[in-house]
């Protein structure tokens, strides 16, 4: 009776640890038989067939990567271990760039953080990309600037101006004339009368 209710106890309080593991690039096809051999350190109690994502401009956990494709693996294991220790000895073991490899728990904050801000982020691209009409833009009559009507008014005021040349070009010297003349200091003439002729 005591001897049952241990063993009952000892499955009970059996853990297992699981993790996923990302490896982001193209990997060899036995990749996955040597990395279950690797984790054999941890005892595996199960492990997926590496499921391999489409090539993403920014892969999901790989901010410093672009255009790459991630292999995810789920791994349960009887025996803990980090995962900044198992991200080490996986890259070590496998003779891959850690920044390469990634290991989260499921279900992780961050994990669920960087999948709302992806979305987020996607659709606001899609928003800004969908609105053609650019509704923050100020309205603006194209045809005030681009149409035939306005480059006919602009042609008919420079004619305008042009014939006015025309007509006054005297009048106009004679204006910049008289200009220069009223411009001109009164000391610099000789025979400037003085201004009170009783006192001379």
């Amino acid at each position: 009776m005591h001897m049952s209710t241990f063993i009952q106890y000892l499955t009970e309080s059996a853990k297992s640890y699981d993790y996923k593991i990302k490896i982001a690039g193209d990997i060899d096809k036995d990749f996955a038989t040597r990395m279950e051999t690797a984790l054999g350190k941890f005892e595996v109690a199960k492990m997926s067939a590496g499921k391999k994502t489409p090539i993403q401009s920014l892969p999901l956990d790989f901010p410093a990567l672009s255009n790459e494709s991630v292999t995810i693996f789920d791994v349960t294991t009887n025996y803990p271990a980090s995962v900044i220790e198992m991200k080490e000895y996986i890259a070590d073991y496998m003779k891959v760039s850690p920044a390469m490899v990634v290991v989260r728990k499921p279900n992780e904050p961050t994990e669920e953080y960087q999948e709302t801000m992806k979305v987020a982020t996607q659709s606001e691209y899609k928003n800004k990309l969908q609105d053609i009409e650019y509704k923050d833009a100020p309205k603006v009559n194209a045809e005030d600037y681009h149409s035939s009507n306005a480059n006919m008014s602009l042609l008919k005021e420079l004619l305008k101006d042009r014939e006015e040349n025309k007509e006054h070009p005297k009048e106009k010297e004679n204006i910049s004339t008289k200009e220069d003349e009223a411009a001109m200091s009164p000391l610099s003439k000789s025979t400037n009368p003085h201004p009170d002729p009783k006192r001379k």
